[in-house]
């Protein structure tokens, strides 16, 4: 896995989401033109391993977050394979709502 700037797309029944995250030296630290998301991640061979809170930092009420909710804490697990990141994830507030996403690579 490279760190860097990732691209980010997440999905859930609730809807769909797209944004940005630099993960480096096991931090992670993105969001969109709504959202913030900050946590920590860790990589073992090609399995990574994150656990991240978001949090909303505007008032744009047209952007929500794929959990319906604002603050969440989600742990994800994924699968890195090239400049990709295929992840899965759960937030502990929507246990029975599974997240799935990828991150793509896109600069150091």
């Amino acid at each position: 896995m490279q760190e860097g700037l990732y691209k980010t797309a997440f999905e859930t029944p609730f809807g769909s989401g797209l944004g940005v995250m630099v993960l480096r030296n096991g931090k992670a630290h993105g969001g969109n033109s709504a959202l913030f998301y900050v946590g920590d991640y860790s990589l073992n061979d090609t399995h990574w391993e994150a656990r991240i809170i978001t949090r909303r930092h505007s008032l744009d009420l047209n952007m929500a977050s794929v959990f319906g909710l604002d603050l969440v804490h989600v742990t994800m697990n994924g699968q890195v394979n090239g400049k990709e990141i295929t992840i899965k994830g759960v937030a502990d507030e929507v246990p029975d709502m599974e997240m799935h996403g990828k991150l793509t690579f896109l600069c150091d």
